[in-house]
């Protein structure tokens, strides 16, 4: 778990703007029990994101969109064609897509052996 000063430092971003980011609901975090804000790994991630978001996006409300989006078609899973089109999982080049297949693929049950 990392401060709000060690997140500033890996990310470039200051405590305002994370703040910020809290505040109009493009990302929650861990709080102590005296109210200070604790990060992990996929904090940092997700500022990152949301950094990068902004210089495509151009505003707070596109990223929002833009997050909204992502995260409807990680919940979705692959249709037949689009798994067949999936030929390797390596590199990951398209996170959102190899979620969704991973949600599509059913696990068999294991076969019980006759007593």
């Amino acid at each position: 778990m990392l401060s709000i000063g060690e997140v500033e430092e890996r990310t470039g971003l200051s405590s305002r703007q994370i703040r910020y980011y809290e505040k109009v609901g493009l990302i929650t975090f861990q709080r102590t029990p005296g109210g200070q804000r604790r990060f992990v790994k996929h904090d940092i991630e997700m500022l990152l994101r949301i950094r990068q978001l902004l210089d495509e996006e151009g505003d707070i409300q596109g990223v929002k969109r833009r997050l909204q989006r992502e995260q409807q078609t990680e919940s979705q899973p692959l249709s037949d064609q689009e798994r067949a089109k999936l030929t390797s999982l390596y590199p990951v080049s398209d996170r959102p897509g190899l979620l969704r297949a991973l949600q599509g693929i059913e696990v068999p049950k294991p076969k019980r052996s006759p007593r």
